[in-house]
Order: structure tokens, then sequence, then C-alpha cells
């Protein structure tokens, strides 16, 4: 592609530099447009971002959903501005459901703290779980040996509530964490230790799940492994109380039994409830193949991603490549084992399965990596040679049916790199909120940033956006707002308006006509409108909804007349007096009266101009209000008098 646009430029010799350089970049974009793989397109787009982050680089792993919101989870490096007390702290935003920062704060030590995960605990706590080093700040459960896994429940506001370090003498990887049915809490990743929390050691690097109780304390502890190394990404609790989970083996030996097929295979194994193992499987070729994140129980089976280097064996469809980058493995298999159908993901570069697996629908799956390739399986890769010279990171999207066939895949990102964390939360299969880590950028920045348009606070940010089809999110048309029909802004000289809600609002945008009716102060669904004293007439008065995909059209307006009352107002300092509106009118005509607290009954009569009387009403209290229905009433001029205890009041209104 470079020398494509070189020999454009050169074609372009007889024009300025500028303009060759700008034909040139639109050449190489046309020839990345044409030389992507033809796969069918997704319809989702960012609806929302936002940027969170010190002065310092920081790094997002984990998001979980909270009641109004979300929250991130992930690390900052050199805490000075967030007043954490090491070098690598944890760091947590929360914020609410459109992004607006709520609170954040660092937890840690002295030593260095890796994030790993966290989740809720749907009582409106939170566990995460780290590795870390250190044994003091806010770790003061101590500390085992060289790393020990730190689990940590905090409430709603980020409080503490308990800490612990669990481990031995060795050091312990992931703190990876899931919600049992049972409330329990199942904690997983490696570790090199045999001694303190660690019941047992086969050889370096070992599979090590423990199960707490809310409060922490240790209900189980179990090891599996051999001599070779063992790692373990995901797990998932299965419908009969055990686990599933795809990890690692290096050799046939110790509790890793079957058939091993090259230097690094795919070990599967099911748990029983009380975690012995019911059964094990290996799969792989005669390359370094291995389990990683993603695996989910289905209802004949189960699937699981791997990584692969293999094109033999139980292996076929791996994207060949000089540097001998691995794919992403996609395996289904029965419940006991067999493969169903199996896939390789990716192209001639990197491709890591970061944020795992998800189900969808229509009994198919989507895959959320990071990919630096630019060819294959891969679509809409940002990658621009004069910016970078070579592919960095981006979020890839991959949607495969219920047997394993590619139906769309979409990249998502910066021209700088992009990095996921461990999970992404699934609102729906064409709504999805997703946090990364993102390089920021300056004002000039404009050809780096891709899909990023927040504002960074440092080297890396955390990048959170949802990613929706906005086609089914619009929100509705509001209904017609309620309020006054018809008013005397000189008795009424504000009016209030009220919208039921309507479905998928995020808020509310009103409109009054003409404007120089009044002023219009709006609070989400109601709106208060102060009259301009000049103005007499009619008024409508609308409402659209919007939220992050767009505005609805306008509602049904809501029409009131609006007018200035004629009342002579000079005996209402001895307790009587009229109040008639509106004048001119239309179709009513309201009575506002107060009367004499000695006498609190009168008759307000109504003649023509040659004296007879067409309407009589009987009113009572001290005060009240009578409307007259005019809608048969010929137009003209009418006298109407107030009468009651010997007083009188008498005035003209004109019917139209």
């Amino acid at each position: 592609m470079y020398l494509y646009g070189i020999q454009f430029i050169v074609l372009l010799a007889n024009i300025t530099k500028k303009q060759a350089f700008t034909f040139s970049i639109f050449f190489i974009l046309l020839i990345l447009t044409f030389s992507q793989p033809s796969h069918a397109q997704n319809n989702m787009q960012i609806s929302w971002q936002a940027c969170y982050g010190t002065e310092w680089p920081d790094e997002a792993k984990s998001i979980v959903a909270t009641e109004d919101g979300y929250l991130i989870f992930g690390e900052v490096y050199y805490d000075i501005t967030m007043g954490g007390n090491g070098d690598q702290d944890i760091l947590i935003y929360r914020v609410d459901s459109t992004g607006n920062m709520m609170w954040s704060k660092t937890y840690g030590g002295s030593g260095a703290e890796y994030p790993n995960d966290i989740i809720a605990d749907n009582q409106g706590n939170f566990y995460f779980g780290t590795l870390s080093y250190s044994d003091d700040g806010n770790v003061q459960s101590g500390n085992h040996g060289e790393a020990d896994r730190w689990i940590v429940k905090i409430d709603g506001e980020g409080n503490i509530i308990w800490e612990h370090s669990y481990g031995g003498s060795g050091r312990e990887y992931g703190g990876y964490v899931k919600l049992l049915k049972n409330g329990n809490i199942l904690t997983y990743g490696a570790t090199t230790s045999s001694d303190g929390d660690v019941p047992v050691n086969y050889g370096y690097l070992d599979d090590w799940l423990m199960i707490i109780t809310p409060e922490g304390e240790i209900v189980q502890s179990r090891v599996y492994g051999n001599m070779g190394q063992n790692n373990i990404f995901d797990i998932v609790e299965t419908r009969d109380g055990g686990f599933f989970f795809a990890t690692k083996a290096e050799e046939v030996q110790g509790m890793v039994q079957g058939i091993h097929h090259g230097s690094g295979d795919v070990w599967a194994v099911k748990l029983t409830p009380e975690m012995e193992i019911e059964w094990q499987k290996l799969y792989g070729g005669s390359g370094y193949d291995y389990g990683n994140r993603g695996v989910l129980e289905l209802e004949d089976g189960y699937i699981f991603l791997g990584l692969t280097e293999s094109d033999d064996g139980d292996v076929s469809g791996l994207h060949p490549n000089e540097d001998n980058y691995p794919d992403i493995w996609v395996v289904r298999i029965d419940t006991i084992g067999n493969i169903m159908w199996q896939r390789c993901l990716g192209g001639t570069s990197y491709d890591y399965p970061s944020a795992g697996l998800y189900p969808t629908q229509d009994g198919g799956f989507i895959v959320v990596a990071e990919t630096m390739s630019e060819d294959g399986d891969v679509e809409g890769m940002h990658y621009l040679w004069y910016i970078t010279q070579t592919p960095r990171n981006d979020i890839w999207m991959v949607k495969l049916s219920a047997g394993g066939e590619l139906e769309w895949s979409q990249c998502y990102g910066s021209y700088v790199g992009d990095y996921l964390g461990y999970n992404v939360i699934q609102k729906a299969d064409d709504n999805w909120i997703i946090a990364a880590t993102v390089a920021t950028f300056s004002t000039d920045d404009s050809l780096k940033r891709g899909d990023v348009q927040c504002e960074g606070h440092g080297d890396y940010d955390f990048w959170l956006f949802n990613l929706k089809d906005c086609s089914h999110y619009q929100p509705a048309t509001p209904e017609t707002p309620t309020g006054p029909d018809t008013l005397c802004h000189t008795n009424d000289s504000t009016s209030v308006y009220t919208l039921a809600p309507a479905a998928g609002a995020w808020g509310y945008t009103w409109q009054l006509q003409p404007e120089e009716a009044g002023t219009l102060a709006q609070d989400s669904l109601t709106a208060t409108i102060t009259w301009n004293t000049g103005y007499q007439g009619e008024v409508q008065i609308s409402a659209a909804s919007y939220n992050d995909c767009g505005q609805s059209a306008y509602s049904e307006v809501k029409t009131t007349f609006v007018y200035t009352c004629v009342g002579l107002e000079e005996n209402m300092a001895n307790g009587f007096g009229l109040r008639v509106y509106p004048n001119p009118a239309k179709e009513w005509v309201t009575f506002n009266y107060q009367l004499p607290e000695s006498k609190p009954e009168g008759i307000i009569s109504i003649s023509d101009m040659a004296g007879k009387e067409i309407q009589r009403f009987a009113v009572s209290g001290k005060q009240g209000q009578q409307v007259w229905d005019i809608r048969t009433i010929k137009s003209g001029v009418y006298l109407y008098t107030l009468t009651a205890g010997g007083l009188q009041k008498t005035g003209k209104v004109v019917i139209n």
C-alpha cells in the first residue's frame, strides 16, 4: 500500500505537495476499504462515550453494572495526584448510566497491586480481586509471601467492608471472582504456592480455585494441575452445581489425563459440586494451544475459547503467519466433551480473546477480543501506516452463528492502540457497555482519534462507551402535554405543563409557540411558562423526547387560550368583586367571584344590549367560580351583573 501511494504521488507531480499528500491519503483509504474481506455488517455504533483518568497512566481492567450506572475497575501508575499508597494502585470510578462520574477511589499499599476482576453481590455491595505485593495501607490482612490474592468487599460508596489476603509463600496470579448461586464467591487463578491457604502444588504453575463466604471465610480451596504449566482464565458454574473450565496442560502427567497432541493443549475439566473431577479431555494440535477467557454452558454442552498455533489434530482453519501469532480458537463440545464444531478466528497478526464470549438470542455467540490483524476475519481495523507504521491493538467483535459460521466482524478504537478490559456488559445483543484503555490525544490529533472522541487526562485513560444499534433504541414521541385550556394571565402569571414518561427517553425538550407569548423554563417532565402581560391569544405547547440515539418527533400540541382578564377590583377590599375571562371569549366565559361574608349568596345576571336577560346563575360561598358555556350564544356585546347583599358589580363581555 505504501508503494501504491508513492506511485500515485509521482503521477500527480504537476500539483502541489500538499495536494499530492491529500490525494495519496484518499487513495490509501480506498485501498484499505476495498482490500477488507466481505462479511455481513452489524449496525452498532458508539452512542456515547467518556474518558476518565489522572495525569498518570491509567488502565481499565473490568466493569460491573450498578443500580444507576457502572463501576469501572482498573489501576493507576504513580498515584501522587490520587492520594494512593504505592507506585501502582487499584483505581475505581463510579459513573451514572450516561457516563457522568460520581466518585473515584484508589486502594492498595506501598507495594504494587494488579487488578483482575470486579463483581456485584445483588445487595448493593461489590467484590474485587487483585494480585498484591503489599502488607500495609489498605492491605491490613498481611501478606503470605511474594504476591497474594487480595479480595476486597466494598459498599456502593467505595468504602471497604472487609479485605483479605489469600495465598502461600509463592506467587498467586489472578484474582478473578464470580458470584455463585448460593451467594458465595468463587475466586480463581494460578498459584506457585504449596502452603498457607493453598493445599498443594503439582508443578511450577497450578490452577487454584477457592470458594469463600460473603464474609471472606474459606469454604473450599482446591488445586488442579501437574508438573507442566497450568493457568486458568475463566470458569462457569454449571446447572448441576458443579463447574466447567478450559485451561492449559503441557503434558499428560499427574491428574492430567487424555491424549496429548503437542507442546501445549487445552485441558477441559468438568467438576462435580464437591469440586472433584467428573471428566476431563485434551484438545489441540501439534502447536501450542491453551484455554483462555470465554466459557459458557449450553443446553447440549459447552463452548470455550482458547488460543492455537496448530492447524492439525483437532484444529483446522489457522491463519498462518511468519511470526507464529496464534489464532483465537472457538470450540463447541457436547456434554461429555466430544467436539461438535470448531473455528479459528483472526488474521495474520496478533489476536486475543480479552473480554471473552457472550451468547445471543438466536443461539449464536459474540466474541469480544483484541486484534492487530487487518486481514483474515478482521474488518474495520484502525490502521494507517503513516501514523504508527505497524498496526496497533483494536477492539474487535465477531458474531458467530450457532453452527460457528462468521456472520459479522467489526473493529472499534483509535489509530494508536486500544486495550480491552477482561469483560464487557451485554445489555442486549445490540447494546453493549465496554471499558477499555486508550492513549490520550491533543486537540490537533484528529487523525489518530478514530472512534475515541472524549478528551484525555494523562498518557492513558479509561475509555467507557456504549455500543448499540440505534435503530432499535429511538425514544418514543411523548403524549400530548397536560395543562390549562384557558387562563387569565393577569390572574395566573405562570402555568405548569406536564408529560407522561415516554419509552426510551433520557430527557425532554419543550417548545412554546409563539415564543413571544412567554418565557418557558423546562425541567424534564415539567415545563413552567411565565406569561408576557402584553400577550393575548392562542398558544401551542409541545415536547419531544431524546436519548443517546437521537430525538423523537414533537408531540401533538396542547392549545391554551391566554387572555387579559376584565374585572373591577375597587371593592375587593370590602370582600366583594368579580373577574371575568376570557374577554373576548369564544367558547366559554369564566366568572371568578368573591361575596360578602355577611351574606355569601348572590346572582350573576347576563343580558344583551337591549336589556333582555339571557342567562342567570345563583352563586354562593365566600368565593368561587362559575363557567358560562357560550357555544350557542350569538356574537356581540353582553352586560353582566353580580348582585349580593345590596352590592352590585357590572361590566361588559365580548363574544366572538
